[in-house]
């Protein structure tokens, strides 16, 4: 067991651990104090944005929460971090806690999609008085924000998460079953992470350490190790490719095909996004102009980009853009729950929907196209 010991005044005093009077200041340490989660790794502190605090998880996309997980995090590698807080003191930390995690993981991987978790980031920090513009901006650093969300949603759909038990003391039988999962799960990490705060005898807590549990070198084996986030420079092509594969519809990528012509041919502008883990192409149609309209090809449907556009269309011309939208009988699905003046949106058209009929593409591009001009008198 090692000692701990504060210099000061040439004199030196020994510090000792300092239990914490309630759960819920070890969780207002971890949404203060991201840094924390590195544990003893080389990590910093802005490899963690916090998406929000008691983050509410439903069984079905249609029905209300059902559970309340402690805190969202999601790293800079966009994958969802799982964090749920316990006191060693109580009793469920040592069975209770797995399942309710799992519980958690599993329905909020299926829940959840990058956009139900950017209005989450973006309602939480408004919650807690923080800026979420410059917050995510100075987190991202050079990254475009939509390929960053693009990331958290393709990680969704793959489980690839990070689940991680906090606690000032880890038991021993959470720590065998923390080893077990993590050395037997391929994308999902699982770890546990012990933060124990120390003071010197007769004063307030004034020092924090955090260590990882889990992280055995058979479960990097498992995991492959990690390695930096490449940037890929990806084409069309692989972005037609991965379509087909994600949809197994000819049908469909033909028509994702015809969309991306005809909506170029009407003077879109496209990039194609940087992300490493799946290709994904942004449309601008009317750029710099009272009438932008701004789409995302995701491998599984469109990005109908209401909030990177609401700073440039008035009222009126957003309502008549999702009004337009509307229109096409395969988006009404995923356009039904905006109300009006719910513009800080982005929901996703799915392919699955918006393109399901023959000549779909031709309505949804039809108007796109007819948004991005000036209404007709």
């Amino acid at each position: 067991m090692s000692a701990m010991f504060e210099t000061g005044d040439g004199v030196l005093k020994r510090m000792i651990e300092v239990p914490y009077q309630a759960e819920e200041i070890l969780q207002e340490l971890l949404a203060k104090y991201p840094g924390l989660l590195a544990g003893d790794s080389a990590e910093k502190e802005s490899e963690w944005l916090l998406i929000q605090r008691e983050i509410g998880i439903a069984e079905t996309e249609d029905s209300g929460a059902r559970w309340s997980l402690d805190h969202l995090f999601v790293d800079r590698d966009a994958i969802p971090t799982l964090v749920e807080v316990k006191r060693s003191s109580d009793s469920r930390i040592r069975r209770e806690v797995v399942g309710q995690m799992l519980d958690y993981a599993a329905n909020g991987s299926a829940v959840w999609s990058q956009e139900s978790i950017r209005t989450s980031f973006e309602s939480g920090a408004e919650r807690d008085g923080r800026d979420a513009e410059s917050e995510l901006e100075y987190f991202l650093g050079e990254e475009e924000p939509e390929d960053f969300w693009n990331r958290v949603g393709a990680n969704l759909r793959l489980g690839k998460l990070r689940l991680v038990f906090v606690a000032d003391e880890i038991p021993r039988e959470l720590r065998r079953i923390i080893e077990f999962l993590n050395e037997q799960m391929e994308l999902t990490e699982v770890i546990g992470l012990e933060v124990k705060q120390f003071a010197v005898e007769g004063e307030s807590a004034t020092t924090l350490m955090s260590s990882v549990i889990g992280r055995t070198e058979a479960a990097r084996q498992v995991k492959g190790g990690s390695s930096p986030r490449p940037q890929v420079n990806w084409s069309i092509e692989d972005f037609f490719g991965e379509v087909s594969r994600k949809m197994e519809s000819e049908a469909i990528t033909r028509r994702v095909m015809r969309l991306h012509d005809l909506l170029v041919q009407a003077g879109a502008s496209f990039e194609m996004g940087k992300g490493s883990t799946a290709p994904t192409v942004n449309y601008y149609l009317a750029k710099g102009t009272d009438f932008p309209v701004r789409l995302n090809g995701y491998t599984y449907g469109i990005g109908f980009g209401l909030s990177t556009v609401m700073d440039y269309r008035s009222d009126h011309e957003m309502r008549r853009l999702l009004n337009l939208a509307r229109e096409v009988p395969g988006a009404v699905k995923d356009l039904e729950n905006i109300g009006d003046g719910d513009w800080n949106t982005w929901p996703t058209l799915n392919y699955a929907n918006l393109l399901a009929e023959d000549g779909s593409e031709e309505i949804f591009a039809r108007k796109m196209i007819e948004a991005s001009m000036p209404a007709k008198t």
